[in-house]
């Protein structure tokens, strides 16, 4: 786990949202803007870092300014917050705000989620979520175990031409109990606009650094960057059917060249059990996503691919990928070795999928 110090985190994102708006504003006359998206924590010794602990709560501040040209009456402002699914931040975040539009400018005031019967006025009938996941999926993150929670504000404004406030956001949020690490991604817009076609009255940001979740349970996931192994769904129970994706140009490997690609592996129960699967076979041979890829899918059915008695239950999974006579093989170790740098141990570690409890 990186639980490393970040003195100039605030300042790269502030540089880096300004840049963002005023590419914008050469473009068009915008009237939001995100002026700074902070993500960094303050630990117990006053530093800011880029990290918060399991099941602890973090604070994202949002801060940015409006430029109106025009009267808008009765407005909501509205914010959307990119996270790790399993932090379920509709039923966990509290999101409050401040602007130069309420009588008193550093009153907390609050927002809440937008109901899904709530429809942006420009969003061809869809819901706030399906606009976003639609427009910008996850961002730059590589998995797509994530979700677009959209607040709005409890108060509406008028807003009037040649008016320009400031605006601050708190999310404040549970973190959720699984080590994983993740780029947020942050919107903002206004009812009166309703995610329209243009920019003018919507933005989006993605931090460029790595929020991470430290001390928690499981291996770490891992959405920043690319790596050879991906299972779906990330969280699952045993009867439910997994997709294991192998993808070849996650980094140097020999495998991404051979004409097939296996996965091989051994199921491990709460009882003891252990059950082999080590044949290269029809059953175990994934399939190429399409003639130019280099990633490779499967689909099992755990108790049904290892052989798992009705009577026992898997904890954990750990695999890794084959050619066909077994001579090449990918696992956690060449994945460490290719985004790490760790040294090759003498004898591999395989990858490990651990199942959720019922």
């Amino acid at each position: 786990m990186n639980m490393r110090t970040t003195a100039n985190t605030r300042k790269h994102l502030k540089a880096i949202a300004f840049v963002t708006a005023a590419v914008v504003a050469i473009a068009v006359a915008s009237c939001v803007y995100i002026d700074e998206f902070i993500v960094a924590q303050i630990d117990e010794n006053g530093n800011e870092v880029l990290w918060a602990k399991a099941n602890t709560e973090a604070t994202f501040t949002l801060r940015g300014h409006i430029e109106c040209h025009e009267d808008h009456r009765g407005v909501n402002f509205v914010v959307g917050f990119l996270a790790p699914r399993s932090w379920k931040v509709a039923d966990n975040a509290q999101v409050t705000y401040k602007c130069d539009l309420s009588q008193d400018h550093e009153q907390i005031l609050t927002m809440s989620v937008i109901p899904a019967t709530s429809l942006p006025k420009n969003g061809s009938g869809r819901t706030w979520v399906e606009c976003l996941t639609q427009e910008y999926g996850v961002g730059t993150n590589v998995l797509d175990d994530m979700d677009w929670v959209v607040f709005q504000t409890d108060d509406q404004f008028d807003i009037i031409n040649n008016q320009f406030p400031t605006y601050t956001i708190y999310i404040k949020v549970k973190v959720g109990e699984k080590n994983l690490k993740f780029h947020p991604g942050i919107f903002v817009n206004h009812t009166d606009d309703g995610f329209s076609g243009g920019n003018d009255h919507k933005k989006v940001l993605f931090s460029p650094d790595c929020f991470e979740v430290v001390g928690g349970i499981g291996e770490p996931i891992d959405y920043c960057s690319d790596h050879f192994n991906k299972v779906s769904p990330m969280s699952s129970l045993q009867d439910d059917y997994l997709t294991f994706t192998f993808k070849g140009s996650a980094g140097d490997n020999s495998l991404a060249a051979t004409a097939d690609v296996y996965l091989q592996g051994k199921a491990y129960t709460y009882e003891g059990g252990v059950y082999t699967v080590n044949t290269r076979s029809d059953k175990t041979r994934m399939m190429r996503e399409n003639a130019y890829s280099d990633t490779y899918n499967i689909t099992i059915w755990p108790v049904d691919y290892f052989g798992v008695p009705d009577d026992e239950t898997i904890d954990r999974i750990e695999y890794y990928f084959s050619n066909s006579d077994g001579t090449i093989t990918v696992t956690q170790s060449d994945d460490d070795f290719e985004q790490k740098g760790a040294a090759m141990p003498e004898v591999k570690e395989w990858f490990v999928f651990r199942f959720e409890c019922d």
